[in-house]
């Protein structure tokens, strides 16, 4: 072979794309890779941390994959990891809905639709050969992870455990063939003064309802988990996407919220001493973890200590009251009381999501406290 010819068969190898399938740490690291590769020109992006990644991704130490399968893919132009996927079936979407579906999820890909329709393909393709009959996603891994693809509000940095991609995702979603079943929604509230209306309202709320509300109560930290626990699992069934946490995941969870979680911005509500109810809003870990750049050593966990002065937003990442305990302003009052709590330790904006387009009451409390739909997440489907 001539040297040109080397140099052109270079060039074909360096451009050729091939989609393989994850089997050992190698592909494993690739597969983390990826996102690197995608936004390395994004401000916006949030480096994951690759520590936390390669947990998450361990199908030996992830709880979750006690009821659920996946595989992964790695797609490369050459050598160069470019795009991924994952597809998932889990025993617990089944178990509740009745269904043998497959979540698609981690999914980033270049703007590419030859390489975005093969990666696809591999995804359908197995949840094919698992008897599947339909496929939707982004779920990464599933609703408790992170759910949806960004479909409106580029402009904004994502908050801690939200989805963010390029805005080419969608449309290479929906060229294959995807459609939307459900929106995700994100309301965002910001000001330096609780809004009269609310303030005046919430002690007639709390006597008329018979209801107290109390914070977490970190001593009593175990049982104040499982109370969570079973609250969420509860109050969460509303939404479309539901599947519960088991005691294992919930406690994998809580044990990586420990850390940040704050007792004056979590609340229980309380009925003749029955917990009918649990708020719980984060700091925006984000803002620090951008600051690591995807790995805490070795400087990486200095800076993240020095961006946490710097956290100035809140996630309201879960709400909500059980059955039985609507209609008494419950809601209004963990509002409230996140609003009071978070203005006295320098938060001035705070998020609430996700929250099903279908959720009518959650929606509405939204609006009533006079927030902002600012994001619109989009979980798409298939039928195979």
């Amino acid at each position: 072979m001539s040297k040109l010819d080397k140099i052109k068969a270079a060039k074909r190898f360096a451009n050729m794309i091939t989609i393989e399938p994850i089997m050992g740490k190698a592909e494993l690291g690739d597969f983390v890779q990826v996102p690197f590769y995608i936004y390395k020109y994004d401000d916006n992006w949030v480096a994951p941390l690759r520590a936390e990644q390669y947990k998450e991704l361990d199908r030996t130490r992830n709880p979750f994959y006690d009821h659920a399968e996946a595989e992964f893919w790695v797609a490369r132009r050459g050598r160069t990891p470019v795009g991924r996927i994952a597809a998932i079936v889990d025993e617990m979407w089944e178990e509740i809905h009745g269904e043998k579906a497959a979540y698609f999820g981690y999914f980033e890909c270049e703007n590419d639709q030859p390489m975005a329709n093969a990666l696809f393909d591999a995804a359908v393709n197995w949840a094919l050969r698992q008897g599947c009959t339909r496929i939707f996603g982004p779920m990464s891994p599933n609703q408790n992870g992170i759910a949806g693809m960004l479909i409106d509000g580029f402009d904004d940095p994502p908050m801690v455990m939200m989805a963010y991609n390029p805005p080419h995702y969608a449309e290479l979603v929906e060229n294959y063939g995807f459609t939307k079943w459900k929106d995700l929604y994100a309301w965002k509230i910001t000001g330096d003064e609780v809004p009269d209306r609310l303030a005046n309202v919430v002690g007639k709320l709390e006597k008329r309802g018979r209801f107290t509300v109390r914070k977490l109560d970190m001593s009593d930290w175990t049982n104040e988990v499982a109370r969570a626990r079973e609250m969420f699992n509860s109050y969460e069934q509303v939404n479309n996407i539901y599947t519960p946490l088991t005691e294992a995941e919930f406690d994998n969870l809580a044990s990586d919220l420990k850390m940040i979680v704050d007792p004056d911005l979590t609340f229980f509500a309380e009925v003749e001493g029955k917990t009918v109810g649990f708020s719980i809003a984060i700091p925006d870990a984000n803002i620090a973890i951008k600051a690591a750049n995807g790995r805490l050593f070795p400087i990486g966990i200095i800076k993240l200590l020095l961006a946490k002065k710097n956290i100035d937003r809140l996630r309201v990442m879960a709400m909500g009251v059980i059955e039985g305990y609507h209609g008494r302003g419950i809601d209004l009052v963990f509002y409230y009381n996140t609003y009071v709590n978070g203005l006295a330790k320098g938060y001035h904006m705070a998020e609430m999501s996700w929250v099903d387009e279908d959720n009518d009451p959650m929606n509405n409390t939204a609006k009533k406290m006079g927030a902002e739909l600012y994001k619109t997440y989009r979980i798409y489907e298939s039928k195979i």
